[in-house]
């Protein structure tokens, strides 16, 4: 009997889960050589306290590769230095969103938040430099972790799909402590209200 009633209460509050997948982009200008265009999946959890507005929860993982072309000439005795590197980031953000009503049954959300972002960044390091050779004798895998603050802004456009599903379209930038933009993301997004 308490779970029937706490699935009525539940279903009047206007809960969400949101998957989202798509694209991820670094910024250049964060530190990253030439990184490519990678991916990310996100998993959130929305609340609907108003008709207008909405707060909740989203985790974002996101993949990327970026190549450290500096390091292309560094001599080594045998091989090359690998020069293809791995970011894969963690955001945990809180958002509150404005719900906005568009035409043709659409349903727009603009939301601002804060967070935490970790990334992990994998790549290649030259160790021993032989100073008779004037190269060095190998290569290290180096794996790096940072931890920080950040601010994420969202942009969505959304379709109901029957009374419970919803598709939309989501986009977003995550900015640092610093207000600089660290990432960006887009893609398609699929909900489901209980």
């Amino acid at each position: 009997m308490l779970l029937i009633l706490s699935a009525n209460a539940i279903a009047a509050q206007g809960l969400d889960i949101r998957l989202g997948l798509g694209s991820f982009s670094l910024n250049r200008d964060y530190g990253y050589e030439r990184p490519a265009v990678g991916w990310y999946v996100s998993l959130g959890l929305t609340y609907d306290y108003t008709p207008e507005w909405t707060m909740g929860t989203v985790f974002n993982r996101s993949y990327n590769v970026y190549f450290r072309e500096s390091m292309a000439e560094t001599p080594l005795l045998i091989g090359n230095l690998p020069t293809r590197a791995e970011v894969n980031s963690d955001h945990f953000s809180f958002i509150f969103s404005r719900n906005i009503i568009l035409p043709f049954g659409l349903k727009g959300q603009i939301g601002l938040g804060m967070g935490l972002a970790i990334d992990e960044n994998r790549f290649y390091h030259p160790i021993l430099f032989d100073e008779e050779q004037a190269a060095y004798r190998g290569v290290n895998l180096v794996e790096q972790y940072e931890v920080g603050l950040i601010f994420p802004g969202q942009l969505a456009v959304r379709k109901a799909l029957g009374i419970r599903w919803h598709l939309g379209l989501q986009a977003g930038v995550f900015l640092d402590q610093h207000f600089r933009m660290r990432s960006s993301f887009w893609g398609p997004e699929l909900a489901y209200r209980f």
